[in-house]
């Protein structure tokens, strides 16, 4: 052994450490192998279940598939489009199919105007508590707008005016037993508010419709049929009153303003509908009666203005008379202020001009209701307000293009569709069959029946010579018996403001004022919607807009003269007339 080989017991030990690392070596070896095997084997089941669940798939799908056809076999009798309505249907299928699914129809219609209310009371019940649990001032309003919806729905399917409905539900809610606790539960100072955001709804619709352009190239007969009858009747209601019913002058006249009052809520579909279906368009009857309807409206609320204005004043005989009359001009000066304003108000650069426009003239409108009766000057209120929109819509007539539709007024005729059932619900709950006298319904009757045959007379007499025939004469003076709206919202303010006195002989001539404005809706927007209904398709002209251009451009008889407006400022339609 020499000095460089290592001792023996150093090479036993680097033997013993190399046999080690080979055993290590195998160790490590199989292991990787067992690993490999191991992770071969795995790969394998995981491919063997998938390869089951494949198989297992289509088993599972057919039992959803299954259960599926038999959940829809399930529903499918109460499916509508499953159930079409035969081509000749029954009473019972048109019933069957309302309740049919989806929602839709009626049933569809109350059902989300329910949802949309339970959603409201749930609001207002969170917000104020015991007003809107039952016997609440809330609660009520909302019980009285739903079913004023559901009325107003149900009495349209008998071609009858949806107002009615709503009156008729107002008039239930106060008087029958069980019931009457949602009519009496509600607040007078907000029946009488929400009453005035419908009078201001009302006159701005009718000022936004008013073209003064328009009412320029008129002819002196529309003006004839818009003022006379409406005058005679008023001046013959007033008389009539005064020694039937014992009202004061002042009383009378101004229930004489009341009822002379043409309803457009009433003529307005019926005309429309008549004119779409080309009956009366060859003379323009249809246009004219609309356009001298709204002349009618502004003559019985400006003399409704002026003597309520009078009968509220105080102080002397000759502050009481001026009173009155200076009531109605301050309204009338409002109007053009508030109106010019609005020709610049918004700017033309500003954003969301729709919203804007209608929120300065909603607020010019109820400044002007509210205003007036809070200074005592309860006769310029509706004149400012009819001002104001009239002169308004003047200037933004010029500034709309030749075509464009008019936004802002149907913005203002779909709040007209929300506040109606307050106006008309409310108006029929402030009724209580109770307190009316035999006497003064009979009378108010009586005065309402005599007041109308003197309108059918003069309204008759008025389109003498105006190229009319027999017939269409008849249907004009069937169309001016139509009364509603404006009684609705005037007939109860004389008891508002009666009420905020002591004078119980005006609070009980209010209370007549309104039982009489109630009658005549009740009795006279059925009868004249009927009536236009029935007798238009039979006594007007079916006529197209070529036989107008005809008329319009060839020579007319010596004893009338036709009007024609261009299609761009109102519909094509030639009106004969004198």
């Amino acid at each position: 052994m020499t000095s460089n080989d290592p001792p023996p017991e150093y090479s036993e030990v680097e033997d013993s450490f190399t046999d080690v690392e080979l055993h290590d070596v195998k160790v490590e070896n199989g292991v990787h192998d067992t690993t490999e095997d191991t992770i071969k084997v795995k790969d394998t089941e995981a491919q063997n279940k998938d390869k089951g669940q494949v198989k297992e798939k289509p088993t599972v799908s057919k039992t959803k598939n299954s259960k599926m056809a038999a959940l829809k076999q399930t529903v499918r009798p109460c499916l509508r489009k499953a159930n079409p309505l035969p081509e000749n249907p029954t009473v019972c299928d048109k019933i069957k199919d309302m309740f049919l699914l989806p929602p839709h129809g009626i049933v569809g219609f109350i059902l989300q105007i329910t949802i949309i209310c339970l959603q409201i009371w749930g609001i207002l019940a969170a917000i104020t508590g015991s007003e809107a649990m039952p016997g609440g001032n809330f609660f009520s309003l909302l019980v009285l707008f739903v079913l004023c919806v559901i009325g107003g729905r149900l009495i349209s399917l008998a071609k009858l005016p949806p107002l009615l409905g709503m009156l008729i539900v107002g008039v239930l809610l106060r008087n029958v037993p069980g019931i009457k606790i949602v009519g009496e539960s509600i607040d007078a100072k907000w029946s009488g508010h929400l009453r005035k955001l419908a009078l201001t709804v009302i006159l701005l619709r009718a000022g936004l419709g008013l073209d003064i352009v328009k009412l320029r190239k008129l002819s002196f007969a529309v003006l004839r049929l818009a003022f006379t009858p409406c005058l005679c009747e008023a001046i013959t209601v007033g008389i009539v009153s005064h020694f039937l019913l014992g009202f004061p002058w002042t009383w009378s006249l101004m229930l004489g303003c009341i009822l002379g009052a043409l309803s457009p809520a009433v003529t307005v579909p019926s005309l429309v509908s008549l004119q779409d279906r080309r009956f009366g368009v060859a003379k323009g009857i249809p246009t004219m009666c609309l356009a001298a309807g709204g002349l009618d409206n502004v003559l019985s609320v400006t003399g409704f203005a002026v003597f309520v204005g009078i009968i509220f004043s105080e102080g002397d005989m000759a502050v009481t008379i001026i009173k009155g009359p200076l009531g109605a001009l301050l309204g009338i000066v409002y109007g053009f202020v508030a109106g010019i304003m609005l020709w610049y108000l918004p700017g033309k650069d500003s954003s969301n001009s729709l919203f804007y426009r209608g929120m300065l003239l909603f607020g010019c409108g109820l400044i002007a209701i509210f205003g007036s009766s809070a200074v005592s000057l309860s006769g310029a209120g509706p004149l400012g307000c009819l001002t104001t929109a009239t002169v308004a819509a003047y200037k933004w007539r010029l500034q709309r293009q030749p075509g464009e539709s008019d936004d802002l007024g149907g913005v203002i005729a779909l709040a007209w569709l929300i506040v109606q059932h307050f106006l008309f619900g409310l108006i029929g709950a402030a009724v209580d069959i109770s307190n009316i006298q035999p006497n003064t319904a009979g009378l108010g009757i009586a005065t309402l029946f005599i007041g109308l045959c003197v309108r059918s007379a003069v309204s008759f007499s008025v389109t003498i010579g105006t190229g009319f025939n027999l017939k269409e004469r008849i249907f004009i003076t069937l169309t001016w018996l139509s009364k509603a709206t404006v009684q609705a919202a005037i007939g109860g303010l004389a008891l508002d403001k009666a009420l905020e006195g002591d004078n119980q002989d005006d609070i009980r001539m209010g209370t007549d004022v309104l039982t009489i404005a109630v009658l005549a809706i009740v009795i006279c927007a059925p009868v004249g919607a009927t009536c236009m209904g029935i007798f238009g398709p039979r006594f007007l002209a079916h006529g197209d807009e070529e036989e107008v251009r005809v008329e319009c451009g060839g020579s007319v008889t010596s004893s009338s003269e036709s009007a024609c407006h261009k299609e761009s400022e109102i519909k094509p339609e030639c009106r004969k007339m004198q």
